[in-house]
């Protein structure tokens, strides 16, 4: 499996940090943020000082070819979701997502149009459950997210990048694909869910649904009203399909078979569980690093990162 690497572009992060610095709602919790590894809010316009120059540096030697050998070094992507997890319980991420993503579309439109229709992944930012990330692949605008971070578990994490991989090979093969690469989908989906909400044992509270239902109840708080709205309806009766897709004949299954074998052959009949795990999987990944700060970022991390942005 080749590994997948959250490597975004100097732009990236210029935009971020200067969206970041003009919230007045998030300045305190930033503030206190910062503070734990040395820094003061005012750090936020001085880094997007950085970025900004290293983007301009760079930016008339780019190509579509050549666009993500710019991306940064992992590090700069961890720290800015570490700073990002504290804002985790201030609603949900959707608005600063599309914030950033439509100011990086706006200046490679006007300062290299040649990238803006290309879309490369170094310049295909995106937020899910306040964790940072990038898009890959053509399969959909917003998906799938490689996450700045990985899980600490990581079993999970190993199977989460296969389901990456998996959809990533979908995008390249004509709908409607053979039905057992869309039952894959819903295999590794409910593996991933079982394992990030693991069964608590007490009676009235075991399987699938009991999982899922309350990795759902965290994403109530970290979506849009009609996202949530979608994705609940997309999780009823997603366990019972998932079983006669597995099973191949359910005990209670209100669907044949074969009528639900020719549900998941199409991205539009599986992308909303893509959307669900994705947002499980990197509401985790905030939750983890909401009262933690990870040993990289202990010792002036600005004092190394900086390293990379020197402008010759």
């Amino acid at each position: 499996m080749d590994e997948l690497k959250c490597l975004l572009s100097p732009l990236v992060f210029t935009e971020l940090y200067t969206i970041l610095g003009e919230h007045a709602d998030y300045r305190d919790a930033l503030d206190r943020r910062l503070d734990r590894i040395g820094y003061r809010i005012d750090w936020l316009p001085s880094a997007a000082e950085a970025y900004g120059a290293k983007w301009e540096e760079n930016r008339d030697d780019l190509t579509p070819e050549s666009a993500d050998e710019s991306g940064l070094p992992a590090e700069h992507s961890i720290l800015a979701t570490w700073l990002l997890a504290c804002l985790r319980n201030y609603g949900d991420s959707y608005t600063i997502s599309a914030e950033l993503q439509k100011r990086v579309l706006t200046r490679l439109a006007t300062e290299v149009p040649a990238l803006a229709a290309h879309r490369p992944a170094s310049l295909s930012p995106i937020i899910r459950g306040w964790t940072l990330g990038l898009v890959t692949g053509d399969v959909d605008p917003l998906y799938p997210v490689v996450p700045a971070l990985p899980l600490q578990d990581s079993n999970i994490w190993a199977a989460y990048c296969g389901l990456i991989q998996h959809v990533l090979h979908l995008g390249a093969v004509s709908e409607p694909w053979p039905e057992l690469a869309g039952t894959a989908v819903y295999v590794r989906t409910g593996g991933l869910a079982e394992a990030l909400s693991p069964l608590s044992g007490q009676p009235g509270q075991r399987g699938l649904n009991h999982s899922i239902n309350t990795l759902m109840a965290d994403t109530k708080r970290q979506v849009p009203p009609h996202i949530n709205a979608a994705l609940a309806r997309n999780w009823v009766r997603w366990v019972e399909r998932r079983n006669v897709l597995t099973h191949v004949v359910g005990a209670e299954a209100s669907d044949s078979f074969e009528d639900s074998a020719q549900s998941v052959c199409e991205w539009s009949q599986v992308g909303m569980t893509i959307i669900g795990i994705t947002q499980f999987v990197c509401q985790e990944i905030s939750q983890e690093q909401f009262d933690s700060t990870p040993s990289a970022l202990r010792t002036d991390p600005w004092g190394y990162l900086q390293r990379d942005l020197t402008v010759w």
